[in-house]
């Protein structure tokens, strides 16, 4: 084992060292990043979710949704006012409320 140390030139001692600042270097990013991640914690509000969604107004009443469920509407702005509250409840429903 001696003889291999007696033998190293000096690109071999400069290649060795390379070797072994690598993991030193990656602990210090390490490091670094999580000093970063802390410091934009402590300085970014906590948003809580509200705790029920805001209420839902639809373009129809319920009397106009029986009457279109009966038959009796066929008006197109009926039709209308119908995808529009579908559109309202399908956001909803996207939006997890």
């Amino acid at each position: 084992m001696n003889a291999l140390w007696l033998h190293m030139t000096p690109q071999d001692w400069i290649a060795l060292g390379l070797i072994a600042l690598v993991p030193l270097l990656m602990a210090v990013a390490i490091c670094l990043i999580r000093s970063e991640v802390k410091q934009v914690a402590r300085h970014t509000p906590i948003v809580r979710p509200k705790s029920e969604p805001p209420p839902l107004r639809l373009k129809t009443t319920e009397v106009q949704r029986e009457q279109w469920r009966r038959g009796k509407q066929r008006h197109p702005r009926a039709i209308i006012d119908l995808a529009d509250d579908i559109e309202t409840l399908l956001n909803r429903v996207k939006a997890g409320g």
